[in-house]
């Protein structure tokens, strides 16, 4: 068969554009430090990629929700908390008001501590986390609790907030404001302002009552808070399992998809030193120039 000069520049020219096309993958391998751009590179690597990559965002997604859970139950776990702290500091006030050296206007002043105490309860039982409040059950954009005509209200549910900790798996993550056998928040609320008022009356009936009525409160919450902290070593636990599935799945994705640079560097230069030897044998070879030719 005669080899005409036709031949020799298509033969020619394939071989160039194929050596530029495996120069522009090289490089494009560096500039991405990725071993797989498309499908054609390897079908069954890049179908595994991408069933790690699906499961990887699954479980960042649950890393994610198990850190929103960890959260409210951290920020519950302090409000009660405080809650408790201010009602020892109250037990404590009325037990020094309950002395008989105590006078009227004595009482009347600490009344008035009480009332700030009261206060600084209602914003720890209408505590937000998220935009969301902690103690209004699921009525979680409702404020739990407010004043209405001197009376302490309860504008929230005493119904559950549960989330999907893990495949299968629920957990309750909310403390109604209503919960325990003593009305829990509600009742912490309600016994500061009948001392408050108690103490203004100079009542001291009402500091007997205080102190029996914020024993079984503060029993509430005290097993609110053991109950929080038993979620959240739960949530800790699970979590770290899931970071630890997340490592290994970034590690496998990685070691799939991504470039040993060295390697691809190296690989580059070759077929860099390819490609400039092919045109200088392209120009060698051929008996006139490409553009004399296609002239």
């Amino acid at each position: 068969m005669r080899i005409t000069d036709r031949m020799i520049v298509n033969h020619s020219l394939s071989y160039l554009q194929r050596g530029r096309q495996r120069l522009g993958e090289a490089q494009t391998r560096v500039v991405t430090g990725r071993r797989l751009q498309r499908s054609s590179d390897n079908p069954a690597d890049v179908e595994r990629a991408m069933t790690l990559a699906s499961e990887l965002r699954m479980v960042e997604k649950q890393n994610s929700n198990l850190q929103t859970t960890r959260d409210w139950l951290s920020g519950t776990d302090v409000a009660v908390s405080n809650l408790n702290d201010t009602l020892i500091t109250a037990r404590s006030l009325a037990l020094r008001a309950k002395n008989d050296t105590f006078s009227e206007n004595e009482r009347s002043a600490m009344s008035k501590q009480i009332g700030e105490m009261l206060n600084s309860a209602m914003s720890i039982a209408n505590t937000q986390q998220g935009g969301s409040y902690l103690f209004s059950g699921q009525q979680v954009k409702t404020q739990p609790f407010s004043i209405q005509g001197g009376t302490i209200v309860y504008q929230g549910d005493n119904a559950n907030i549960n989330h999907i900790v893990e495949l299968g798996q629920t957990m309750t993550i909310n403390i109604t404001g209503v919960q325990g056998n003593n009305l829990g928040v509600f009742g912490a609320l309600n016994a500061l302002q009948a001392l408050q008022e108690g103490l203004a009356a100079n009542d001291l009936t009402s500091i007997d009552e205080f102190m029996d009525r914020t024993d079984g409160v503060m029993d509430d919450l005290f097993s609110a808070q053991s109950a929080l902290g038993v979620r959240m070593q739960r949530i800790d636990a699970t979590s770290e399992r899931f970071d630890e599935r997340e490592t290994d799945l970034k590690q496998l994705y990685s070691e799939l998809v991504d470039a040993d640079m060295a390697e691809v560097i190296a690989e580059m230069n070759a077929e860099s030193t390819a490609y400039e030897m092919s045109l200088a044998t392209t120009a060698r070879i051929m008996p006139r120039s490409l553009l004399d030719f296609l002239r």
